[in-house]
């Protein structure tokens, strides 16, 4: 089963399956395994909170409410063993750019760079003492624009 989830260079249009993209980006990196199935964790929405603040004044307060923008939250990801090794360098060298990159889930394209200390990974050791090179990770993107395509839903309805 191919994977949905994938990073991709912003030098193409936003799109929900880069693989199959004319042209093809420079950069697209899959993810082996998608964070959809336990023990993994994906949350695209992480630290969805509202800003703002209240001033205490002499007779009451004031509120002040600041609508949230995409960079106040975090996309998270985490998975046990799902990655190998080709993937892992791949996604540290995007790191170690630094540059803004799409990443996409399938249904949803944000434009993203990485959170400072968002990416991390381990090397199984029982499955390296057998000749397997398997990572787990954890990835904190930081949003900067929700790209998703119009016209593209996450709703599909069939007639009967």
């Amino acid at each position: 089963m191919p994977a949905n989830f994938a990073f991709y260079s912003t030098e193409i249009d936003p799109t929900t399956a880069p693989a199959a993209a004319s042209p093809e980006p420079d950069t697209l990196i899959q993810l082996d395994q998608d964070p959809i199935f336990e023990p993994a964790t994906y949350d695209p929405m992480e630290g969805q909170g509202g800003r703002g603040s209240v001033i205490r004044t002499l007779g009451g307060a004031v509120v002040q409410q600041f609508e949230a923008k995409a960079a106040d939250r975090r996309i998270v990801m985490s998975d046990v063993d799902a990655l190998s090794a080709s993937t892992v360098a791949a996604l540290q060298a995007l790191y170690d750019a630094g540059a803004e990159f799409y990443f996409t889930d399938g249904y949803d394209v944000w434009k993203c760079r990485f959170e400072p200390g968002g990416l991390k990974y381990r090397r199984n050791p029982r499955a390296a003492y057998h000749g397997l090179h398997r990572y787990g990770y954890e990835m904190r993107l930081v949003p900067i624009l929700d790209a998703t395509p119009s016209g593209t839903t996450t709703t599909t309805t069939t007639e009967p």
